[in-house]
């Protein structure tokens, strides 16, 4: 593949800037076998070492890491008329790392162990993954022992209790955290929409102050009181008018295929009430936001219904704009596939190192290459009549036409959808007519193998000029 870290990173950002260097050096390794582990992905013994001395240096910081690559994201944000900053969750597991110091619980069963992340990915309005804007991460503490006195409280006076916390002591404030570390690098110009699912239907994250270039879509978990309404939130929304109706193809995801559905949109505009268990609730004011029910008609009978109910602060004045948010909305799997690609294409929970904070800088590390791997992927949705070589280098335009068009008599270059469908040919991809496109798990494989295909005609040209020179 083109070299593309160098350009990527902006190595000013490390106190040493051989770190930044070093960090171009590990970008463009992994992402050519980072499922193999950083030895059999190391092209030598010196490069292992270096990625490993990289990983322990507690002079660099996973912040600064990343950081190295926001200036890029933030480059790639400025041409494009909305920008999806979409969040999520995730559990990073290494209970299997005995002897790694500094993990915590992720889940109630005590074996759980590894590291919590909160990402926000940047993505175009078209769907283009821009990069990594933010990385939130946490290490639960291991619980202590109930008090005598907690002990006696029922489960009620507990879940009280815990409600009545303030935002900032519970683990939920991650997502305003994100959303204002965000909101404190993003230029003014840019339109930014914060998209998030259920987990993020918070009262104070609507209630919070936000530049004006930045809005909300969230979808809702809780049916909250709606002010002047005798139903709920959910209710008023069902008896909301239908604005409009389309049959759309649902793009797959890790949970479905691909397939059509009809769907129906009501809008209405509405007021939330301050949730009766908070103790300051008479000093606070409600919140009026834009609510939207989009529901499937007549699903198949082995599919679960779409039904998503949509808070948000941006207008929905035309039907257009309605579709407009409900399209917004379906790109949040987008995040789901970051996580995807970083765990089962890279395989950072498969790392095996020594400390809590060298696998964070790992971690970061590896988020910009999974970034790269779904870049690649839309560049073939997106601009698929693009030459190959604006991905890929000529070497590697070179193998693949030999392998799969020998003897073409066309002089044209390969176009990137042509080539891409060949490099997921050698990850096992068959390429059948209605195959549709190869997926980012397949076209990885693929760059994997292509990879390995460089490598052996370096060494055979290596062996070559040698033999030839050895003669002489």
């Amino acid at each position: 593949m083109q070299e593309w870290a160098a350009e990527e990173i902006d190595t000013s950002v490390f106190l040493d800037k051989r770190h930044g260097q070093r960090l171009v050096t590990i970008l463009e390794t992994m992402e050519k076998g980072a499922e193999k582990g950083i030895p059999q992905a190391s092209r030598s013994k010196a490069e292992m070492h270096g990625t490993y001395r990289f990983f322990g240096n507690e002079r660099i910081k996973p912040e600064e890491i990343l950081r190295s690559h926001q200036g890029s994201v933030l480059e790639r944000m400025r041409g494009q008329e909305v920008v999806l900053a979409i969040q999520d969750t995730t559990d990073i597991d290494y209970s299997g790392l005995k002897g790694t110091t500094g993990l915590g619980p992720t889940c109630q069963v005590a074996a759980c162990r590894g590291i919590k992340v909160q990402t926000c990915l940047a993505v175009g309005g078209n769907g283009e993954p821009l990069g990594v804007l933010h990385q939130y991460t946490w290490i639960r503490q291991e619980k202590e022992g109930i008090e005598t006195e907690e002990q006696e409280k029922t489960k009620e006076e507990l879940k009280a209790s815990k409600s009545h916390r303030k935002i900032e002591d519970k683990e939920s404030y991650r997502w305003i955290k994100v959303m204002e570390a965000v909101a404190g690098v993003v230029e003014e110009s840019i339109p930014v929409v914060h998209v998030a699912d259920r987990e993020a239907d918070l009262f104070d994250l609507f209630e919070r102050e936000r530049p004006e270039n930045h809005d909300l879509l969230i979808r809702a978990a809780q049916n909250r009181k709606v002010k002047g309404e005798q139903r709920k939130l959910f209710g008023v929304l069902e008896q909301a008018p239908v604005v409009g109706q389309k049959t759309l193809t649902l793009e797959r995801n890790p949970r479905r295929p691909s397939r059509e559905a009809t769907l129906q949109i009501r809008t209405a505009r509405v007021t939330l009430e301050v949730p009766q268990s908070y103790p300051d609730r008479l000093t606070r004011q409600p919140v009026s936001l834009n609510g939207l029910l989009v529901e499937e008609k007549n699903p198949p009978s082995y599919e679960s219904r779409v039904r998503w109910v949509l808070l948000t602060t941006l207008p929905i004045e035309t039907e257009e704009q309605a579709w407009e948010i409900v399209r917004w909305y379906s790109l949040r799997w987008q995040i789901e596939r970051f996580h995807y690609t970083l765990k089962s294409g890279l395989g950072v929970e498969k790392l095996q190192l020594e400390t809590s904070n060298r696998l964070l800088r790992a971690l970061a590390t590896y988020s910009i290459v999974a970034w790269r791997l779904m870049a690649l992927t839309s560049a073939v949705r997106l601009t698929p009549e693009a030459p190959a070589q604006t991905v890929l280098s000529p070497q590697e335009v070179q193998l693949l036409q030999q392998k799969f068009d020998f003897g073409r008599r066309s002089r044209k270059p390969p176009t990137l959808q042509e080539a891409m469908i060949w490099v997921a040919r050698l990850g096992g991809f068959l390429a059948r007519k209605g195959d549709g496109l190869p997926g980012l798990k397949t076209l990885w494989r693929g760059m994997v193998v292509l990879g390995h295909l460089c490598e052996g005609a370096d060494l055979t040209v290596d062996s070559f000029v040698y033999s030839s020179g050895s003669v002489l």
